[in-house]
Parts: structure tokens; sequence; C-alpha cells
């Protein structure tokens, strides 16, 4: 037994380090796509806007969400949100970028935005 257990040890360092590295390549890459599920608002004037970022998009997210990634913000909420008088239901995984966009969204002239972190609560 005890010559096993510098292998466990060995074997779990090696995954962290190789899962840190994947992720730290993944964070330098420059992603610009985005994920668009619902291009429109529904009828009923709401729009559930995920603004993390296309990977995180991917892997998860609520039905009916439009990927706005906060840093793309200013550049696609006015393609993809023309009428500033929509609802927009922002969210991300702890809620600080869905402020961030916010208040972003709010300097821009849309009148009815909400962080849905806040609204849980």
């Amino acid at each position: 037994m005890r010559n096993v257990v510098p292998y466990v040890v060995m074997v779990t360092g090696l995954t962290a380090v190789f899962v840190w590295a994947k992720w730290k390549q993944a964070e330098g890459r420059e992603v610009r796509a985005v994920s668009v599920v619902s291009p429109a608002p529904a009828a009923d004037g709401i729009m559930l806007i995920d603004v993390r970022t296309p990977e995180e998009f991917h892997a998860r997210h609520r039905d009916g969400a439009v990927n706005i990634p906060v840093d793309e913000v200013e550049t696609l909420a006015p393609q993809l949100v023309p009428d500033k008088n929509t609802l927009l239901l922002l969210y991300c995984r702890t809620g600080k970028r869905a402020d961030r966009a916010m208040e972003i969204l709010k300097k821009m002239g849309y009148s009815r935005v909400e962080n849905l972190h806040r609204l849980d609560m």
C-alpha cells in the first residue's frame, strides 16, 4: 500500500497541472463568436441574455437564452435588441458580469434591464 500512495499523488498532481494548463490556454484565446439561440425578443418583449463567454454558454445555458458576452455588449446589443424598451434579463455565473453588462446597457439607453442574480435573492 505504501508503494501506491506516491503514484496516486503524482497522477493527481499531473492531472491538476494538465487541467490548469488547458484552462490557461483557453483563457488566452480570443473568441469572437456569438451564439444566438433566439435571435429576437419573445413576443412578450422579454429577452434572456447570457453574458458569459461562448465556451461557457455552449457548455450549459438556460433555455431560450441569447449569448452576448459582456465584452461584446456595446457592439452586439444594438443589432440583437434594437428596441430599447425590451425587458432584458441578464445572467452569468456569479452576477458580476451581469452587473457590468447592466451598467453598459443602461448607459446605452436601455430602460428595462435586470440582473437575474439580484432577482433570485
